[in-house]
């Protein structure tokens, strides 16, 4: 029974991050429409900026998060400007443009960076006891479900109690209600790129240290993301948490018992079941 205790905990640490990763993804889409096939990469060069941080001035990698905050923002909304641009069918466009970046970037990280696979690994490990459990989570497990669920409390927080809130949940619901009502969706749109970047700025030095940074990378991050939104529906922060939750604990259980290799045929198979027995999402009304 430790072992399945040590593989849930886990699998919720690991989750929550997933959870993180879609979040941005779903936020940005709900509002603008606007399908970003770059948002992978995106988190990838955060995570390359983090390790570059972490590697040139020796502090520990969280400090690096600060510094994501302020430049992905910015990252996010030059996006915004470009995707803005675009005319009808706006939908289509901003998935072959954003396609078009996503091959823009790998190729300059590429470029940047080398093929070379890289992690940001701590000196010493530190190990951290579960209260009630007999679960060890290391420091970076604990981390991870931390700030991956404290993320996901703010934004929550944001847009079921704030006025800004409210507008950028009507704008999910209904662009063409929302102009009626007087909500400025341009603005609205840049608001929620910006706060999607901030989220890939937090989300891009947790991916590495959980994961191998590599230029091509980011493909995997852009389908968790687009899979969670599925499993959630858009704009729903607790659906989007439960959806990490759901695959980040089947993959952990699916590592254990088939074999690391299984991984993302146990993704693709919860996904397709989903799909077909739970269209409308884990939580029923979108939003909440």
């Amino acid at each position: 029974m430790e072992i399945y205790a040590q593989i849930l905990v886990s699998g919720f640490s690991l989750g929550s991050f997933y959870a993180l990763i879609a979040l941005g993804f779903s936020l940005i889409f709900g509002v603008t429409r606007a399908f970003n096939l770059a948002h992978g990469e995106l988190i990838i060069l955060s995570g390359y900026l983090a390790y570059a941080f972490w590697k040139f001035s020796g502090l520990s990698p969280y400090w690096s998060i600060p510094v994501c905050l302020l430049v992905m923002p910015g990252a996010a909304l030059l996006l915004n400007l470009l995707v803005r641009r675009l005319k009808a069918p706006f939908e289509l466009n901003s998935l072959v443009v954003t396609f078009g970046l996503a091959l823009f970037l790998q190729n300059s990280m590429l470029f940047l960076f080398s093929a070379d696979y890289r992690l940001i690994q701590p000196e010493t490990v530190h190990f951290f006891q579960v209260p009630g459990l007999p679960v060890n989570l290391t420091e970076n497990q604990l981390m991870l479900l931390l700030l991956s669920l404290a993320a996901t409390a703010a934004v929550h927080g944001v847009l079921h109690g704030t006025f800004l809130g409210k507008a950028l949940r009507a704008a999910i619901q209904d662009r063409q209600a929302a102009l009626l009502a007087g909500i400025n969706v341009g603005r609205i749109g840049m608001i929620a790129f910006a706060l999607g970047g901030m989220l890939i700025g937090l989300a891009g030095p947790l991916y590495a240290q959980t994961m191998y940074l590599h230029p091509a990378a980011g493909l995997e991050a852009t389908l968790l993301a687009i899979v969670i939104t599925i499993f959630a529906g858009v704009g729903s922060t607790r659906g989007i948490l439960a959806g990490g939750w759901l695959l980040g604990v089947a993959e952990s259980l699916a590592a254990f018992v088939l074999g690391a290799g299984w991984r993302e045929l146990v993704s693709a198979l919860l996904l397709i079941s989903l799909l077909v027995f739970r269209p409308q999402g884990i939580v029923l009304k979108s939003g909440t």
